[in-house]
This record gives C-alpha cells, structure tokens and sequence, in this order.
C-alpha cells in the first residue's frame, strides 16, 4: 500500500567514508559516514563526540613568557623517581636570539627554566629547528632522556646533568660520543639496548648506534657502528624484534646478529613513508603514512615475513588531498593508549586555531573483529605531541604555535571555545533508488553524558539542489539517570541528573522527500560528550518513477 509506513535501521559502525560510492554505503555501510568531525569510535558503540582539552594545570602561561618566542619545540613527559619525578618538559626558541631552552612544569607556578650550559642553536644558516624528538631509557643505571633536533648534537639528560654527544669526544660519560655518531640527528629510538640516531642532513642515507647498553659511547672500538640502507632515512621504528627503517620509497629491517651485531633486510621496495612523525606503535602493530594511506607493519603468521596492506582504504580521497594540501614536515601525532587511538594534527601558525586540520583513527569492534574507524579533527592546532602514563593516568599533551601547551582529554571545551561536531549518513535509498520515499520520523539511538542539543538536518536526492529541502530540526536530551553503583560519579555536577531520562531515543518527525535520504547531525557548544548509536528512518512510499 502507498501509505504503509516502513522502517528502516543503520547501526553507527565504520567511520568516515568519504570514498563517496552512494550505492555501495546504502546497501553495505549504512552506518559509515560521509562526515565525521570531532567523533571518535565509542566504547559503548557507534560515534562518540570527542572531549575537549585545557592549558596543561588550569595555568594560562606561555613556555618562558616574556624570555621566549614562537612555537612550543617540544614537550616531553620525563620519569625518574629517584629524583622525585615524573615531570614535563617543553623546549621553545629565545626572544631575539637563534637559541633555544628547556623548560619544566611547576603544578600552580608554570614553567621554569632549567639550567645547563649548552648553546643550542636554532639554525645552523641552512637547517632550521621546527621541533625536537625524544626517547627515554634506562641501562640500569637510571632514567636518561634524550633529544635531538637537526641541527645541533644530540642533548642527553639524566635527571640533573645535561651532555651533549659529539663526533670529536672520545665516549665516556664526561666525554660522550664518538667516531661513529651523527652530529646534528633529528631522530632517535632506543633497540636491542643501543641508542640509534638518524636523519642528519649532512648523511641522510646514514644511521649510527652507540656501543651496548652504553648512552655515552659512540667508537667503534666499542661497539658503535653506522649502518646504510641504501636510501634517505626518512623515519626509523623498533618493532617486536627488529628496527623498521623507513625511507619515500622503501622500508627495509634491521635485526640483531650474533656475530655481526646487526644485519639489514629488505621489507619493500614499492611502499615507503611520507611523513616522519606519522609513524607510530598503537596496539600491537606499528602503523605509518605512505602516499596512499596509513599502513601497519605487521608480523603475519609465517616466522620473519611481514605484511603491509592498507587499513585505511576508506578514507584514501581524505588522505591523498590532506598529503597534496598540507606539509607533511609539520605533521605530528601522538598516540591514546587508554582508547586504543592515534591523532594526528598538519596545520601551522599561518591557520587559526579553530580552522585547524586533523584526522582521528581508533580501533573499534566490527561484529566480534577488530578493526580501524577514522574521522576528521578541527580546532585542535599542534607545533608537538606526546603521551604517556604519570602513574595510573594518562596524559596527553600537545604543544600549540601560541607558546602553550594543552592537556586534551579534558573538559568540554577547547580551552574556552565551543567544540563543532557534524556527523553525516550516507544518501540512503532505502533499498530502492526508484521509488520515491516520504520521510516521516527519524529516531536517533543515543548515549548522552550530560544535557545536549544536536540539529538535525535532512537532505534529498544525493544532493539535487533542485530537490526542497526542511529547515533543520533541533533535538535534546536531558543525559542518563545517575546509577549509584557506577564509578567515578561526582554526585553533586551540575550535570549530574537524579531521576533522568532513561530512554536513549530521541524523536524527530521531519518532512520531505526523495530517492534517498541523508541525515546530518550538528552541534555547536561545551556540553558533554555523547554516543550516536544508530538510527530508525520511518517513511512511506510515494510511487516510482
């Protein structure tokens, strides 16, 4: 009959999609996205909208105000306790000089500068400091960190001496270095308990460790070494048992040997990485962005074969443009263990903070498998990232062009200002593109943690301009009663409410009609996150064509 009423179910699953193929996404990823801004995968399933982040303490203080300029170079969360730490630290270039300093948080005071004797240099004439990279280790012998920056000699700190290691010394601990090390590397890893550095400009196609177990001792009568893999270094990765090294257009493994100390493989040839600080360890795989997408390095069931494929195949288009458009030198990203996800942030001080570009990828459960779902981020601007653990929390920092650092993760805001999400369907045709369908009611499936508006939008025909389209409609939800028995309840919030609304639905009845339907979800604000589940379309059908 012509005015049955039909209903129609998209579980949110999948992510963004912006490959754009109508017919596929309506009849085997309705619950993927077109649009997916400030969304991350839910723990509770389907899209969750991101939380927001504050200056690092409640402090609105720049990294050495009124002695220091530009970007924040980078931040480090630096663990000794056995000199009452953990801390960070945050480095960023002198006012009016071509130097730069360290700096560490005090809780309730800001950033103080930290004293050595080192000139660092912010360009050399022809390199320029953009940012510095950063492992931490320990020999047994306590916790070391080490920075490196391209253009001066890598900076070595354990907890109260700061030593910088150079090809001239003789590799002790008061004469750290050697005839093998790089002296301006702007990449380090810890393997097989040797420091490994790389990405000197002067030998890009040259790597270097220092001698076993050994920070200071870079000669080659002690076991230092340099290793060439035969292209420029683009970025270099322990994983499992061997040390990825990465250049544009190949990867090849180092592997520690016995008798030779390490040997080098090939990987591939055909695949290699665009963006040195894209590459990054997230559950149990290594993962990196080449010129088609994000890849893992994954070890496959056969002993010593590796297995690169794309896993992000949905979002191709998104990338390719984001690889055209921006510089991927700036590219920086930091991974969230707590959530199984990595982010990654491309823009520099030339865009304002809430035009600024990202893309958001997380592990989600897809039907008992586990699987990749990725989105799009704005409004988060980052010059450096880190994460890590300071005891059973986790913190994740981003240092921002304004000289100030953020811990996200917190709040409703970004730092003041209202946070945008948009989630968009595919154009739906509901199983028949023939047939022209009256809308009648959409019920959206939601988790809320607190009182949230969301606008809801409905667009016809696959985006025919010439097809009448609704004004938006606006939908709430008062958040989900408080359960006595759930953790972490602060039960006097202003947004903790006692007998809440329950019922995870919210009901819109919308007028229009098409072929297809698509579904945008909008909101604008500082309210807490909230989880779009899924969706129930209610329609009619109106005839054919």
């Amino acid at each position: 009959m012509a005015d049955e009423i039909q209903s129609f179910k998209v579980v949110c699953s999948g992510g963004l999609n912006s490959n754009e193929n109508h017919l596929f996404l309506s009849e085997a990823a309705s619950g993927a996205a077109t649009r997916l801004v400030n969304y991350e995968p839910s723990l509770y399933g389907g899209y969750r909208r991101i939380e927001g982040y504050t200056l690092l303490g409640g402090l609105n203080v720049e990294v050495g105000a009124g002695v220091a300029e530009g970007p924040v170079l980078c931040v480090a969360i630096y663990k000794n306790e056995h000199i009452g730490n953990p801390y960070i630290i945050a480095a960023r270039k002198d006012v009016g000089a071509n130097t730069y300093k360290f700096y560490k948080f005090i809780d309730f005071v800001g950033w103080q500068a930290m004293t050595n004797s080192l000139t660092l240099n912010t360009t050399d004439g022809v390199r320029t400091v953009k940012k510095l990279r950063h492992t931490q280790f320990d020999f047994g012998a306590g916790s070391n960190i080490i920075f490196v920056d391209g253009v001066n000699n890598a900076i070595l700190f354990d907890g109260q001496n700061w030593k910088q290691l150079n090809s001239t010394n003789t590799g002790t601990s008061s004469s750290p270095g050697g005839d093998q090390i790089l002296n301006a590397p702007a990449i380090v890893e810890v393997f097989e308990n040797h420091i490994f550095l790389g990405g000197d400009l002067t030998s890009r196609a040259v790597i270097c460790h220092s001698a076993p177990a050994d920070p200071y001792d870079f000669t080659a009568a002690s076991g230092g070494g340099q290793i060439t893999p035969g292209f420029n270094v683009v970025q270099f990765k322990p994983f499992r048992d061997d040390l990825f090294v990465f250049g544009i257009n190949g990867i090849k493994k180092v592997s520690p040997d016995v008798t030779a100390g390490f040997v080098l493989d090939q990987v591939t040839s055909n695949v290699g990485c665009v963006a040195r600080d894209s590459v990054l360890e997230i559950g149990g795989d290594l993962i990196f962005l080449s010129p088609e997408g994000f890849r893992p390095v994954a070890g496959t069931s056969r002993i010593g074969d590796v297995e690169i494929q794309t896993l992000s195949k949905p979002i191709q288009v998104t990338l390719v443009d984001m690889i055209k458009n921006y510089d991927m030198d700036n590219l920086t990203g930091v991974v969230v263990r707590g959530k199984s996800q990595v982010r990654f942030f491309v823009d520099d001080d030339s865009t304002p903070v809430i035009n600024s570009y990202g893309i958001i990828g997380g592990l989600a459960d897809k039907q008992g498998s586990i699987g990749w779902e990725f989105g799009e981020l704005t409004g988060i601007r980052a010059s450096c990232c880190t994460s890590d653990y300071i005891g059973r929390t986790e913190y994740i920092l981003h240092g921002d062009y304004d000289g100030k650092v953020y811990r996200q993760e917190q709040g409703t805001s970004f730092n003041g200002s209202d946070i945008l999400a948009v989630y968009a369907t595919p154009y739906l045709d509901f199983g028949d593109t023939e047939t022209r369908k009256t809308m009648r009611k959409v019920n959206t499936f939601i988790r809320a943690e607190g009182p949230v508006e969301i606008f809801l939008a409905m667009n016809y025909d696959w985006g025919d301009y010439t097809t009448a389209r609704p004004s938006s409609y606006s939908q709430s939800s008062s958040g989900a009663p408080v359960r006595y028995r759930e953790e972490d309840i602060n039960y006097g919030a202003a947004n903790v409410l006692y007998g809440g609304n329950s019922k995870p639905i919210m009901t819109s009845d919308i007028q229009g009609s098409g072929f297809s339907s698509r579904a945008t979800f909008v909101t604008v604000g500082q309210s807490e996150p909230y989880s779009i589940q899924g969706l129930v379309f209610e329609f009619s059908i109106s005839g054919r064509r």
